[in-house]
C-alpha cells in the first residue's frame, strides 16, 4: 500500500472513529461536522474530500458495524463448529447468529442505540455507499454475510425459497423487537423473551426450506 493511500484511509478511520464517539455519547443531532473534524485531528475541510454530510458518515458507520457483528458472529459459530461439540441443524446455525448478535447488542446499550434498529443493513456491505472499517485494523476485509449463509445451506444439503429475503426478515425482526426488549424489558425481559423468538425463528426457516 502506497503511503499516500494510507494516509488517506487513516485520515478517513480517524473521522469515522471520532463520529461514532461523539454520535453514541453526545448524540447524532448535538455533534456537528466540525465535531467530528476537530476530535479526528483534521481540518473540517476534510471531513468533505470522505463524506457530503453527517448523514452519510452515519450511515457509513451503520453499515461497517453491522457487517463487522454479522462476520463476528459467523466467525464465533465456526470455532463453535470446528471443535466438533456442537451438533446443528439448519434452524440451530440461525438461532445461534441471532443469539451471538442479542448478546453483544445486550452489552453495548450505546451500539444498540445507535443501530437504531438498522441491523440488516450489513446485508449490503458489497454496496458502493459502504466504508470499509475496523476498529481494529488488523481484522480481514467484511465477509458478504448472504454468500456466507448460501456455502452453509449448501454445506447442510438444504435449499431455501429466497435466502436473501429470510435473512433480511430475521435481522429485522431481531433488530425491531429486541431494541424494546433489551431497552425497556418490555414486553418481557430479555432470557424470557429469547425462547419465544427462537421458536419464532425455527418456524420461518423450516418454512422457508424447500
Amino acid at each position: 500500500m502506497s503511503k499516500v493511500l494510507q494516509n488517506k484511509l487513516q485520515k478517513q478511520k480517524a473521522l469515522l472513529d471520532s463520529a461514532y464517539e461523539l454520535f453514541t455519547t453526545i448524540g447524532f443531532t448535538k455533534t456537528t461536522i466540525r465535531d467530528i473534524a476537530h476530535k479526528a485531528g483534521v481540518a473540517k475541510g476534510t471531513f468533505y474530500l470522505y463524506f457530503n454530510d453527517k448523514v452519510e458518515i452515519r450511515d457509513a458507520l451503520v453499515r461497517a458495524k453491522s457487517s463487522q457483528l454479522l462476520q463476528d458472529a459467523c466467525d464465533a459459530m465456526d470455532r463453535e463448529l470446528s471443535d466438533g461439540s456442537a451438533a446443528m441443524d439448519t434452524a440451530d446455525k440461525f438461532i445461534y447468529i441471532i443469539d451471538y448478535l442479542i448478546d453483544y447488542v445486550s452489552k453495548d446499550v450505546n451500539f444498540l442505540r445507535f443501530m437504531s434498529k438498522h441491523l440488516s443493513w450489513g446485508l449490503f456491505a458489497g454496496s458502493h455507499h459502504t466504508v470499509q472499517y475496523h476498529s481494529d485494523e488488523d481484522k480481514a476485509p467484511v465477509i458478504d454475510f448472504v454468500s456466507y449463509v448460501g456455502k452453509m445451506l449448501e454445506a447442510d444439503y438444504v435449499k431455501i425459497r429466497n435466502p436473501r429475503l429470510l435473512i433480511f426478515t430475521l435481522l429485522e425482526l431481531v433488530s425491531s423487537t429486541c431494541y424494546d426488549v433489551i431497552l425497556y424489558s418490555e414486553p418481557l425481559p430479555l432470557e424470557e423473551f429469547k425462547p419465544h423468538l427462537n421458536r419464532t425463528i425455527r418456524l420461518l426457516v423450516n418454512d422457508a426450506i424447500v
